[in-house]
This record gives C-alpha cells, sequence and structure tokens, in this order.
C-alpha cells in the first residue's frame, strides 16, 4: 500500500463526486510512487505544518490538516468540503466522511478492508504500474 495508504491514496479518502474518475499514479518530488492526478486535476504535494510531505491540494481545491478527535494530524479538509472522523465497522478511527457524502468500507478483491465507496459513487480497485493493487477509479455508480 502507499505511504499512509497515501492518504487512503489521495483518491478514495479525498475524493468525492467533484472528483469522480481516474486516478494516474506517478512520482513525487521525494521519488514516492503516488496518486498525482485524479479525473485530470493535479495532485500537489508539499509539507504540512508537521513537516510531514503529503498532499496539499487537488485541482485548486487545498488540503486542509489538523488534529482529530484522536489527537492525530490529520487531513480536515479539502476546499470547502470538511473531513469527518469516526469508527468504521472492523473499529478503527477513520475518515468516515468528506463534506455531506459518506465513506464507505468494506473489502476489496484481494481481502483487504479499504474504502469503497463515497457517496453512491463506487471505488474501483486494480494494479498501477508498480503492481500495487490500489484505487484506480472512482465514480462508479453503484
Amino acid at each position: 500500500m502507499c505511504r499512509y495508504f497515501s492518504l487512503i491514496c489521495v483518491s478514495a479518502f479525498l475524493a468525492s463526486a467533484a472528483f469522480a474518475g481516474d486516478i494516474r499514479y506517478g512520482y513525487n518530488n521525494q521519488g514516492e510512487y503516488v496518486p498525482i492526478e485524479i479525473d485530470g486535476q493535479r495532485v500537489e504535494y508539499g509539507y504540512n505544518n508537521q513537516g510531514e510531505y503529503v498532499p496539499i491540494a487537488i485541482g485548486n481545491k487545498r488540503v486542509e490538516y489538523g488534529y482529530n478527535n484522536q489527537g492525530k494530524y490529520v487531513p480536515t479538509s479539502i476546499g470547502d468540503e470538511k473531513i469527518g472522523y469516526g469508527y468504521n465497522n472492523q473499529g478503527e478511527y477513520v475518515a468516515t466522511s468528506i463534506g455531506d457524502e459518506k465513506i464507505g468500507y468494506g473489502y476489496n478483491n484481494q481481502g483487504h478492508y479499504v474504502p469503497t465507496s463515497v457517496g453512491d459513487e463506487k471505488i474501483g480497485y486494480g494494479y498501477n504500474n508498480q503492481g500495487v493493487y490500489a484505487p484506480v477509479a472512482i465514480g462508479q455508480p453503484f
């Protein structure tokens, strides 16, 4: 998986209907193989206030960071969309919504418990060019 599942591979975690589409992977300035484009919108990487090299923008939407209720420094909003946190069915404290869209969790074809939907949009998994089984598309309706 990607670093922090690259914030749930950026796409799955940060996606909403505004980011429905294909996910393109490539290398960031740190040499990490990460999502670099979501539906034609470039993912920009940089440093957060904790000095971590993370996604800081998707297209023209800034990724803001702060502390969740568990005291972890995490993304708290994308543009005007707030990211909500709570527990999934496995008891893990994770992102559970972005704006009004609920993030659903379930099992992918590899048996990993991962985000599987954002609102009514399905997250598609497959192999990226590095052979990693990761999110590759968002926006396939149920």
